[in-house]
């Protein structure tokens, strides 16, 4: 028998694996059209388009961190209530806060950066 709130969680982070899927390829995307515009070839976007996208992509990894985080805390519990070693489960959530820290200084970056040099700033992994 499975446990259903583990489940769950687990459902959660299977969702939120693709959709790191989707913010991955978009960062390849921004790193491709940074490319195109190094070899003075026509980009796909200009640079505020870019700058949109490249935002709107980091505020979507934030978000994903936090979601993470929270199946974090759900294992965590769940595992506390059954009585399993919780050491693995505390560093888990550390490397989220972490995570978490590094995409906000991340997010911050790209709001200090002109439309300029936003590919500059731009890592697929954060």
């Amino acid at each position: 028998m499975y446990n259903k709130e583990e489940m769950n969680a687990i459902n959660i982070q299977l969702v939120a694996l693709f959709i790191v899927l989707f913010a991955d390829v978009i960062s390849i995307i921004i790193t491709y059209n940074q490319k195109l515009d190094l070899e003075n070839k026509e980009t796909m976007f200009e640079s505020k388009e870019l700058f949109k996208i490249t935002l709107y992509n980091r505020i979507l990894i934030l978000v994903l961190s936090f979601v993470f985080l929270y199946v974090n805390f759900k294992l965590y519990n769940i595992s506390k209530k059954e009585g399993e070693d919780l050491k693995s489960y505390t560093l888990q959530i550390v490397a989220s806060l972490l995570v978490i820290a590094s995409g906000i200084i991340a997010l911050y970056v790209v709001k200090l950066s002109d439309t300029n040099n936003i590919v500059d700033v731009e890592n697929p992994i954060i």
